[in-house]
C-alpha cells in the first residue's frame, strides 16, 4: 500500500541531481568516446555500422554496436554541447534510477524518508558504476520491469493488467536499442511473475504472467538485430578476459564486498517480508554477480525498494523510526549537502575527459598505432583518422588478439613486438613495461603526455 504525500516522492530524484552533476564532472570510461563517434558515424550515414572501421588489426571484420540508440543519444548530446552535454546527459540517469526505485518502494508501502535515507547511502558503493554508458539503463530498467509485474500480477483493475503489459513491452523495447543487456528482463519478468504465483495461484495470475512473459521475450526481438540479440550480447561475455567488471566477484575488494552485502539483506529483507518477486530476482541476480561482478550493482539496485520498506515493516521498527524523525533528516540532509557541495566544486570541470587529450591530438595522421587499451575510445573519437590497435570493444577483438596486445604493452618483449607489427606510433601510460621501455630506447622519441598516457613516435617516421 502507498504511503506518504507524492510530492515527498517526487524529491527522490530531485534530491539525486546533486550527485548526477558531480558524477559528471569526469569522464572516465573508455566506452564513452567510441560509442559517441559510433553514434556520430550512425547519424551521418543513417544506418548503423556493421563491420569496424576503427582499427587496424581488424579493419572492415563484421562488428554491430550492442547500444545504437544510447550511442546515437550521446552523439546528440555531443553535437550540442560537446563533452560537457555528453556528461550531464548520460548523468541525468541517475535521478531517473532514483525515480523507479522510489515508484517500487512506495508500492510495497515504504516510507518516503526512509526510501530516500537508504537510496542516498547505498549509492555510495554504487557511484564507480554510474559512468555515462548504456550499462546505466540497466540500473534504471530492472526495478521498473519488477514494478510492472506487480502491477500487472496483482492489479484489480483490469485495465490497469493491459496498461502493465504494454509497459513491459515498451520498456523491453526501449531497453534493448539502449543496450543489449535487454534480455536479462525475460529473465527478470519471469522470476518475479514465479514470485507472485507462489503468493497467490490462479488461473489470472498464471495467463498475468504468460501475457507478461510473452510481451517481454518478443519485444526483446524489437531492435534492428532482432533473433541475433542473445548472440551478441553473449560475444561481450566470451571475449571479455580483461575487463575487470566481467571478472568473478573478488572478495579483497571492499566495494565488491559492500555490494554483496547490501544485495544478500535485501534478499533476506524480501524474505522476511514475504516479497517473492524480489526474492527470486535476488537469487537470479546475486549468483550471477558473484559470476561477474557487472551484476551486483544490478542487484543491489533491484533490492533497494524492499531494504527501504523492511525498515519499518514491523510496529516497533515503525514506532522507533517515528520518534528518531529529526535524526532521520539530519542524516539524510547531511549527505545531500555534501552531494551539493561536491557538485559545485565539480561543475566548473563538467565533461573533463580522463585521458591525455594533447598526446592524442599530437598523433600524427598515417601512423601506425599501438596503444593501451583504455586509450583506444579517445582516440577514436578524437582522432578518427588514426585507426587504433585496440579499445575497450572487447566484442570485436576477442580474447586472442587482446592478449596479444596485452603481452605486447606488459610483457618483457614488447618493443619487438612494435617492430614486428611495423608501430610507427605509442600511446601508452608511462608507467607500463612498454612505456619505459620506449623511454629509454635508441630511434624512439616523446612527443608528450603525462602520467595518464605518452605519445611516442619512432624516428624518421613523423
Amino acid at each position: 500500500m502507498a504511503t506518504g504525500p507524492r510530492w515527498h516522492w517526487a524529491l527522490l530524484p530531485i534530491a539525486f541531481l546533486p550527485l548526477a552533476i558531480f558524477r559528471a564532472g569526469l569522464l572516465a570510461e573508455s566506452d564513452t568516446f567510441w560509442q559517441i563517434r559510433v553514434g556520430l558515424d550512425t547519424l551521418t550515414t543513417g544506418h548503423i555500422p556493421q563491420s569496424d572501421t576503427y582499427s587496424w588489426p581488424l579493419a572492415g571484420t563484421p562488428w554491430q554496436p550492442n547500444s545504437w540508440a544510447f550511442d546515437v543519444l550521446l552523439a546528440l548530446a555531443y553535437r550540442g554541447g560537446g563533452l560537457p552535454a555528453v556528461a550531464f546527459a548520460g548523468a541525468l540517469v541517475i535521478p531517473l534510477i532514483a525515480l523507479t526505485v522510489g515508484m517500487a518502494a512506495r508500492r510495497l508501502g515504504a516510507q518516503p524518508k526512509i526510501t530516500l535515507l537508504v537510496l542516498v547511502y547505498a549509492v555510495i558503493p554504487l557511484t564507480a558504476f554510474l559512468s555515462v554508458r548504456p550499462q546505466i539503463v540497466d540500473y534504471a530498467v530492472v526495478p521498473l520491469l519488477i514494478l510492472l509485474v506487480d502491477v500487472l500480477m496483482r492489479g484489480s483493475a483490469t485495465k490497469a493488467r493491459w496498461w502493465a503489459v504494454a509497459g513491459l513491452g515498451l520498456t523491453q523495447a526501449a531497453w534493448v536499442n539502449l543496450h543489449l543487456a535487454a534480455p536479462l528482463g525475460v529473465a527478470v519478468v519471469a522470476a518475479a511473475g514465479i514470485g507472485h504465483l507462489i503468493q497467490e495461484r490462479s488461473v489470472a495470475t498464471v495467463r498475468a504472467l504468460a501475457a507478461g512473459f510473452l510481451i517481454t521475450a518478443v519485444c526483446s526481438l524489437a531492435s534492428p538485430y532482432g533473433w541475433h540479440v542473445v548472440q551478441i550480447a553473449g560475444a561481450v561475455r566470451a571475449s571479455s578476459a580483461y575487463v575487470v567488471e566481467w571478472a568473478p566477484f573478488d572478495p579483497t575488494v571492499a566495494t565488491s564486498d559492500l555490494l554483496l552485502l547490501l544485495a544478500l539483506g535485501a534478499a533476506y529483507a524480501a524474505w522476511r517480508l514475504r516479497a517473492y518477486a524480489y526474492l527470486l530476482v535476488l537469487v537470479l541476480l546475486i549468483p550471477a554477480g558473484l559470476y561477474a561482478l557487472r551484476m551486483l550493482p544490478i542487484a543491489v539496485v533491484a533490492g533497494l525498494p524492499v531494504l527501504a520498506r523492511i525498515a519499518d515493516a514491523s510496529p516497533r521498527r515503525a514506532a522507533y523510526l517515528r520518534s528518531r524523525s529529526p535524526l532521520v533528516w539530519l542524516a539524510v540532509s547531511g549527505l545531500l549537502a555534501a552531494e551539493v557541495v561536491l557538485a559545485a566544486v565539480k561543475l566548473p570541470t563538467l565533461g573533463t575527459p580522463d585521458y591525455p587529450v594533447a598526446a592524442i591530438q599530437a598523433i600524427p595522421s598515417g601512423c601506425r598505432l599501438f596503444n593501451g587499451y583504455q586509450l583506444g575510445g579517445p582516440v577514436i573519437l578524437l582522432r578518427p583518422d588514426v585507426p587504433v590497435s585496440q579499445d575497450s570493444r572487447s566484442d570485436l577483438y576477442g580474447r586472442t588478439l587482446l592478449a596479444a596486445a596485452n603481452d605486447t604493452e606488459f610483457g618483457p618483449d614488447g618493443l619487438r613486438r612494435l617492430d614486428a607489427d611495423g608501430i610507427t606510433c605509442v600511446l601508452v601510460t608511462p608507467s607500463t613495461p612498454l612505456g619505459r621501455s620506449l623511454r629509454a630506447a635508441d630511434g624512439w622519441t616523446t612527443f608528450g603526455g603525462d602520467d595518464r598516457g605518452m605519445l611516442f613516435i619512432r624516428s624518421g617516421s613523423a
